[in-house]
């Protein structure tokens, strides 16, 4: 038994893991390290700790006792940057022995994306502080074919408090049509749509990350899928379910390089460029480690929201960019 603390899971991927782990915490401890109270949690029987990330003292305090730090911080480059390294070097302080930092996206770091530029000071600060370390690799979320579903919410996302099905799918992120725009029926490809991605609904990377904790040792990265396939893949099982063809459109490096000067849509371009060379398993996959796991494939996370919606010929939107 060891006693886990849980940093940013107030929301997004961060409250996934937090309502996995208060579920299934077995023999472990969780602390919840929060700016401000969380009566429900505390109600819940978790151990809260508010923390000023501005404050050495306040962080290592809060982290006494603490076996293992899961950092879920997101939010601005700032956030993932500054937070992330105040914490490192309280937890390297308290005698903390694990530390897993706030990671959860293709392999090789994707620190060219500028939101995620801080997340390599982050990384060569884990490597050196002497913690036992690992990089949780789970490639796209499997959120981005859920936007625009109007399907009902089930019975999992009413325990979870969602209002709508489309809540309850996207798991916490934000509406967002990130390559396939799934209710107008197009697919703006990274490249050419060949490279392999790995997408992993949220709930799962909840699962395999609290099964990591019980392992007797990390190595440097930990991978977990749903599915591995390319977008052109993707696209004819979306295009199977919803029974019409999309409009697709590939995007050479250099056209998404150019789409980078866009600010509105440097985000999503940077993402894009970068999964033009794919995202795919490395050598530690937890699948493998925890054949018990049986995670959500594309396939049937696109049945489930998709299958049965009636949609009007395809057409293509001006998307928003992401910021």
């Amino acid at each position: 038994m060891v006693t886990v603390a849980l940093a940013g899971a107030s929301g997004g991927l961060g409250l996934t893991v937090l309502r996995h782990f208060a579920a299934n915490r077995g023999d472990h401890n969780i602390v919840l390290l929060s700016r401000f109270p969380q009566t429900y949690w505390t109600a819940q029987g978790i151990d809260i700790r508010t923390v000023d990330y501005t404050s050495r003292a306040s962080v290592v305090q809060a982290l006494k006792g603490v076996h293992t730090v899961l950092s879920l911080i997101g939010g601005s480059a700032e956030a993932l940057r500054d937070s992330q390294l105040a914490l490192i070097a309280a937890a390297k302080e308290a005698g903390v022995q694990r530390f897993a930092p706030s990671e959860f996206a293709g392999s090789g770091g994707g620190y060219e994306i500028d939101l995620y530029a801080g997340k390599g000071e982050v990384w060569d600060a884990v490597k050196a502080s002497g913690m036992e370390h690992t990089r949780f690799v789970c490639g796209l979320f499997m959120s981005v074919f859920a936007t625009g579903t109007p399907k009902a919410v089930t019975s999992t996302g009413e325990a979870e408090g969602a209002k709508t099905g489309e809540e309850e799918a996207l798991a916490g992120l934000r509406p967002w049509n990130f390559v396939v725009n799934m209710s107008a029926g197009t697919a703006d490809l990274p490249g050419d749509g060949s490279a392999k991605v790995m997408f992993t609904d949220m709930r799962d990377v909840a699962r395999f990350t609290v099964a990591a904790l019980d392992l007797e040792s990390w190595p440097e990265e930990l991978y977990m899928y749903g599915s591995v396939m390319t977008w052109s893949e993707a696209v004819t099982i979306v295009e199977r379910v919803q029974g019409r063809k999309f409009l697709v459109k590939e995007n050479s490096a250099d056209e998404l390089k150019a789409g980078c000067e866009d600010a509105g849509k440097r985000f999503y371009n940077q993402v894009r460029l970068s999964l033009t060379n794919g995202w795919d398993v490395g050598e530690h996959s937890l699948n493998s480690m925890f054949p018990g796991i049986k995670p959500v494939t594309v396939e049937s996370f696109v049945e489930k929201w998709w299958d049965g919606v009636e949609l009007g010929e395809p057409r293509w939107e001006d998307d928003k960019g992401f910021m």
